[in-house]
């Protein structure tokens, strides 16, 4: 709108421009021409002075009205109406019987305005000055105004020509502007089809745009995203080639595991065979006991005599009992050793955590063990002892054997507990036997199961890897797609200046 307004200006001030022009050259040949007429003394002061006022008057409003707006519509209008008053004044006083035809060059420019109402304005009182001028000349002054005779063909002539001229240059207005219209709707048609075009052109190169637009932002993301997954599969590599030396690791440490769990075995051997020997041992003592106490049946009359010796063997039965509940946490090698498993199934994580129970069962089996094995080689001690006390005393006192046949019934008694107790170690220590074989199995189990996971992990790393160069590659053909896209919108944008 506002670039059809600029055009619209110059327009206006080009033509304004072009008809100061002229109505300046006119004007001054009159002013100059009046006063060398009256210099010769053809006219009077009074017309020429008339005249060259009018003139003046008529360029100062000119040019005043186009200097305070260049494109006025009002300078056509002062324009014309100031040369009315010139031409009227020089043709009714001229001198000249041709100064009728100063009408020509002027009004003929006035066409450049495509006005008709204006047109035919100036023709209406132009052609009706010179018609008045006519009949002026025949009626009035009898003569023509140079003085000559009355020429009816001259006065024909100016009244003809003014008229047909009028006549003319109204037809010709409007004949033009016609044509003139017919042309913009034409053009307007064209204009419509043209816009249409370049609407529906626009609407296209939008809709690429858009499109391309979008292409290239899903180019752009899924450039980013095979970025990322390159990225993501070459962190699973290294990921996997950490797994990979942490199986490795691992391996090594299960077959240490396993070399713990075979010592364990054999030491669970050599406890077993312990155990059998101990149990043995029991069982022959405990036939000692039974031959003892059938010697004191005999030795009964004996038993007043030992009754202090008696005594002393029942205080250090319970000092046995004491000594027993107080070094219950003793540990031995078999305790350090199930400390030493314990550890390394600590280390072994979840896979040594049923081995962990075992090693505690047999670390509290081992202790029970020693705490047992210590009392009773206390109370051997002290039943030696006090054998020999019995012995001294029942060859002083052969009146004691009442007594020491009952101290003899409760060491039966003990040694009957004692041969219960490693009935249940050995059971014990068979049961742990057992366990550790099931360990042994199991251990077994994780190191084929380790060896299977190395293998998939190293095919695994092998595949990411190969993922990694494809989503390169395709990384790389996405950037050239986007190219090629931003390419297109660099196109597309060159028909903006359209919109």
């Amino acid at each position: 709108m506002a670039e059809k307004q600029y055009r619209q200006y110059e327009k206006e001030k080009r033509v304004n421009k072009f008809v100061l022009t002229i109505v300046t050259i006119i004007d001054m040949f009159l002013f100059f021409g009046y006063i060398g007429d009256y210099a010769q003394g053809n006219i009077s002061f009074g017309f020429m002075l008339a005249v060259d006022l009018s003139v003046v008057i008529s360029m100062i409003a000119c040019y005043a009205v186009y200097f305070h707006k260049k494109d006025s519509m009002a300078f056509q209008h002062v324009s014309v109406v100031g040369y009315m008053v010139v031409y009227g004044l020089a043709v009714f006083g001229a001198q000249n019987d041709l100064v009728f035809m100063m009408v020509f060059p002027l009004t003929v420019i006035y066409i450049l305005y495509y006005d008709f109402k204006l047109i035919l304005r100036i023709a209406v009182i132009f052609g009706a000055i010179n018609v008045v001028d006519v009949f002026y000349i025949a009626v009035v002054l009898g003569h023509m105004h140079s003085g000559a005779p009355l020429n009816s063909t001259s006065l024909l002539l100016q009244g003809a020509s003014a008229v047909v001229y009028m006549i003319v240059l109204c037809g010709t207005t409007q004949i033009s502007n016609d044509n003139n219209a017919k042309k913009i709707e034409n053009i307007n048609q064209e204009k419509e089809k043209s816009t249409a075009l370049l609407n529906e052109v626009l609407r296209v190169v939008a809709s690429v745009r858009q499109d391309s637009t979008e292409a290239a932002e899903h180019i752009r993301q899924l450039s980013q995203d095979v970025d990322s997954t390159v990225s993501e599969l070459g962190g699973i590599a290294e990921g996997n080639s950490t797994n990979a030396e942490s199986i490795e690791k691992q391996t090594m440490m299960t077959g240490n595991i396993q070399s713990m769990i075979l010592e364990t075995k054999q030491m669970s051997d050599e406890m077993l065979a312990m155990a059998e020997s101990s149990e043995n041992a029991v069982q022959e003592g405990q036939q000692t006991v039974d031959r003892l106490q059938s010697q004191a049946h005999r030795t009964e009359e004996a038993n007043e005599q030992v009754v202090s010796s008696v005594s002393s063997l029942i205080a250090n039965a319970k000092a046995v009992e004491n000594i027993t509940e107080q070094i219950f946490s003793i540990s031995s090698q078999t305790n350090l050793l199930a400390l030493n498993a314990s550890i390394e199934s600590a280390r072994a994580g979840a896979a040594g955590k049923g081995f962990a129970v075992v090693s505690e069962e047999i670390r509290a089996l081992a202790d029970e063990t020693r705490n047992l094995t210590e009392g009773i080689r206390k109370i051997v001690d002290e039943l030696k002892s006090n054998a020999d006390t019995a012995k001294n005393t029942v060859d002083n006192v052969m009146m004691a054997a009442g007594t020491e046949h009952e101290l003899i019934a409760n060491a039966s008694a003990q040694f009957g507990e004692i041969g219960s107790r490693m009935g249940g170690l050995h059971t014990n220590v068979s049961e742990i036997y057992k366990k550790i074989e099931e360990i042994l199995e199991a251990n077994n189990a994780i190191v084929d199961s380790i060896n299977h996971i190395s293998a998939v992990s190293e095919e695994v790393t092998a595949s990411t890897q190969q993922a990694a160069e494809l989503g390169a590659d395709t990384s790389r053909k996405a950037e050239q797609a986007r190219g090629l896209m931003m390419g297109l919108l660099e196109t597309v944008k060159a028909i903006d200046k359209y919109l």
